[in-house]
Formats: structure tokens, sequence, C-alpha cells
């Protein structure tokens, strides 16, 4: 992701600054602050961006997990019918159908666990990345107000 390159950049600058002694506070050149914050402004968006391509790619697979469900369902109801149409074995063949209709559904349920789940994964990896993001923001502008208000002492 091109917004943690950037975190990582950032971190190094601040990691090269000068030291205030004894206070766990650096010095920034305001002009290389605002520039961090404008391209992390300009990469939100993006964020956003591949977070809803994210959460449309779920409902794709979601989507496809049901339709491909389904029509194991309906091969499974077809082939029931088929084999309850002959009389000598009816009994088996609504045993062997309800035991593939089972097996579709468990699969149908499985494959939409397994889409529900990859997106989750996601979803929480990207709500990491911005969490991560929106800290260094914050932490810039607080610095930011700092210096300000030095500077105006």
């Amino acid at each position: 992701m091109e917004i943690v390159r950037l975190l990582e950049e950032f971190e190094v600058v601040v990691e090269e600054c000068s030291r205030i002694p004894m206070t766990g506070k650096v010095i920034i050149h305001e002009d290389t602050l605002y520039n961090f914050l404008d391209k992390f402004r300009a990469m939100l968006p993006e964020a956003v961006r591949e977070a809803e391509w994210i959460i449309r790619e779920r409902e794709r697979i979601l989507k496809d997990a049901e339709k491909e469900g389904e029509a194991i369902i309906e091969t499974a109801k077809n082939k029931l019918q088929r084999i309850a149409g002959e009389s000598e074995i009816v009994k088996l063949a609504k045993a062997q159908g309800d035991e593939i209709i089972d097996s579709a559904k468990n699969v149908a349920r499985e494959v939409t666990q397994g889409a529900f789940s990859y997106a989750d994964e996601v979803m929480a990896q990207l709500q990491m990345e911005l969490e991560k993001t929106l800290q260094v923001v914050k932490k810039g502008r607080e610095e930011l107000r700092h210096n300000i208000r030095e500077k105006k002492s």
C-alpha cells in the first residue's frame, strides 16, 4: 500500500530530525510537515476507494457463492426427480437426493463463510492501516500546534 510507504518515509524523517534534549521532542521543518500532511490527505481518498472496491469485491464473491450454491441445489433436485421416477428405487433416490442437497447446502455455506472471512480479514487490515495514518496525522497536527504556540511565546 502506498500510504504505508509514505508513513515509513515520514517516520524516517522524524527519526532524523534534531531533538530537543530531555523532552522527547523533535524539531521538524514546517514545510516538511505540511508536505507530508498534504500527501496523506491526497492518499486518503485512494484508501477509501480501495475499501469501497473491497466491499464490492466481497459482494461479488458472495453473489457468486450464492449462485454456485443454488446451481448445486438445482442440480441435486433435478437428479433427485430423475432418480425418483424409477419406481423400484424411490426410497434410495430420495435418500441420495436429500444427501446431495444437504451436501450442496454445506458447500454453499462453506463458500459463503470463506468469502465473509476473507472480506473481514482484508477490511481489518485496511482498518489498521487507516488507523495508523490517522494517528500520524493527529500527531503531526499536535506537534504543529505546539510549534505554533512556541513561536507565539
